[in-house]
């Protein structure tokens, strides 16, 4: 693992504003992010845009979390094009800058691919530039006006009231999957045009298969992507067959963050999110490894807790399992006491607890 140095380019004053998800029926995924993760409606299910973009969105929030979800009505909406190639998914990152039109000009000067130029509405300025694969950030700068969670063509939100939520505060990161040799060209693309640092790179081999992975993160640390491509391009494992089941590179899952874990997780479980589960010899072998400081072990092991560490504290995750009809994406759940990168025992621990599971099955049979 690396901590690494200064960004290539200066950084932009860039921070996460909302995330935009493209639904083939946003009335169930709505209906599933309320009831089971504790999300609020800010803005209910609202037709916006011309005759040729026409969609339907909604806007849940939870802590400072804001997922824009949006069902194509029209084929000339991006999201028609983008649920046809990958199905259900995030397809737009969105920005929130100071200045729309300046941030637009650097990025493209610094050779991000342009796709709409600055355009004004309702008290915002948008535009919107490349990301990755089908993905794109859209960037928005608010007018002095303009309530803080405005989307343009939607009504004011409602305030998030923290009633009945689950506990998730905000985004932690974003894993995005890259087919294989285009790792170091998105590390670089971040860089050198988003002015990003990278943070974190490591390489992992279970058997014969594995990863490669690197971690961007903007300067006020609102956006961070952890990079994976597989080890190479006929590499098997669960990078290559999201690749192939996603139709090339995109967010493969969104971590939330939570102050407590076992909060969260038992609180989304009652309420119907399914969890992976995690064998019982991995917490078997926990105390060897490392003793966790908050959470007992009895605890992680009903609630099928990771727990990990990293050179400044420990990070307690979760993932949920993935109900995309491709199987393509889920979302984490973590907490963090004092730790900034990403542990890496918790591959290498699963898969031995897996191997010890198996050795044992053997020898009892």
């Amino acid at each position: 693992m690396t901590d690494r140095s200064s960004p290539t380019a200066a950084p932009l004053p860039v921070e996460l504003d909302h995330i935009e998800f493209y639904l083939s029926d946003l009335t169930a995924e709505t209906a599933r992010l309320t009831t089971e993760y504790g999300f609020e409606l800010l803005v209910p299910p609202t037709e916006r845009g011309e005759a040729a973009e026409r969609c339907l969105s909604a806007l849940v929030g939870q802590g400072t979390v804001r997922l824009l979800l949006t069902q194509p009505l029209a084929g000339g909406h991006p999201a028609t094009d983008y649920l046809a190639r990958h199905g259900d998914g995030v397809g737009a990152l969105a920005l929130r800058v100071p200045d729309a039109a300046d941030a637009y000009r650097t990025l493209t000067g610094r050779g991000a691919d342009g796709l709409r130029p600055p355009q004004a509405a309702h008290g915002c300025v948008t535009a919107v530039v490349g990301a990755f694969g089908d993905v794109v950030h859209t960037l928005i700068e608010r007018g002095p006006e303009a309530p803080a969670d405005r989307i343009p063509g939607l009504p004011d939100a409602a305030p998030v009231t923290g009633a009945g939520t689950t506990g998730l505060r905000s985004v932690d990161h974003f894993a995005v999957c890259v087919p294989s040799g285009e790792l170091r060209e998105t590390v670089r693309r971040y860089c050198e045009v988003f002015g990003f640092r990278m943070i974190f790179e490591e390489r992992i081999e279970v058997g014969a298969l594995g990863m490669d992975s690197a971690v961007v993160q903007s300067a006020d640390h609102s956006v961070t992507l952890t990079l994976i491509e597989p080890l190479s391009p006929d590499a098997g494992g669960q990078i290559a067959s999201f690749l192939a089941d996603h139709g090339g590179a995109g967010v493969q899952h969104v971590a939330f963050s939570s102050a407590d874990a076992v909060h969260s997780v038992s609180a989304m479980a009652e309420r119907g999110v399914p969890f992976l589960r995690t064998p019982g010899a991995y917490f078997d072998a926990l105390p060897a490894r490392l003793t966790p400081l908050r959470h007992s072990l009895d605890q992680l092991r009903a609630l099928h807790l990771l727990v990990d560490q990293d050179h400044d504290g420990q990070l307690f995750q979760i993932f949920t399992r993935s109900q995309h009809p491709r199987g393509t994406f889920f979302f984490e759940v973590i907490e963090r006491i004092r730790a900034r990168t990403f542990g890496s025992n918790n591959v290498r621990a699963l898969y031995e607890a897996v191997e010890l599971q198996r050795s044992a099955s053997e020898v009892a049979g």
